[in-house]
């Protein structure tokens, strides 16, 4: 009977939980490469395209559709009449068009302390939206992409009103984007 080497029964006692994490968490593992040329693979191909391209006509227009509809609900819901504690006044006024990288603009309708937000891209339309709060000096906002992944964006305006500077992270991927949006 061959003996197991000790490097081994460690290797499994760390890779198999975070594994058995990941999976359940439906987090994906590219490759991991172990000693003796083994690899450990964990893929799921369940998880939608990430390029607007890699949508067909159909399915883009049924998801963007969809992010409309969602956003005139969340439109409805930010204007309803909010009662303000002195200590919840808001500074700045967020309502208009912002413009993000690249050719991107954002939507931005804001009623006290809430905002909705809607991102377009001029040559596929729709590509996301959200809802957030400010506090304080920050503005939170969970929002929903095209590529049905969700996220949430941290913002701060500058202090003339002019930027909001800040980071959109994909919590599908974990990946994080500094974003600067001026009007």
């Amino acid at each position: 009977m061959k003996k197991i080497k000790p490097i081994w029964v460690v290797l499994f006692l760390i890779i198999a939980p975070i594994a058995a994490y990941l999976i359940y968490f439906g987090l994906t593992i590219g490759e991991v490469a172990l000693p003796g040329g083994y690899r450990l693979t964990l893929r799921d191909d369940s998880l939608p395209p990430r390029n607007i391209e890699d949508l067909s006509k159909e399915e883009l227009e049924k998801r963007q559709a969809q992010l409309q509809q969602r956003f005139k609900e969340l439109e409805l819901k930010v204007k309803q009449p909010q009662v303000a504690l002195p200590f919840q006044q808001v500074n700045f006024d967020l309502n208009g068009i912002w413009y993000g990288p690249g050719t991107l603009s954002y939507q931005i309708i804001q009623n006290g302390t809430s905002i909705a937000i809607q991102e377009m891209n001029p040559s596929y339309g729709i590509a996301a939206i959200g809802t957030g709060e400010i506090q304080g000096e920050s503005i939170i906002i969970n929002y929903q992409t095209v590529y049905n992944t969700e996220g949430i964006a941290n913002l701060n305006p500058a202090p003339d009103g002019r930027a909001l500077e800040g980071v959109f992270r994909d919590t599908y991927s974990g990946y994080t984007t500094k974003v600067t949006l001026n009007r």
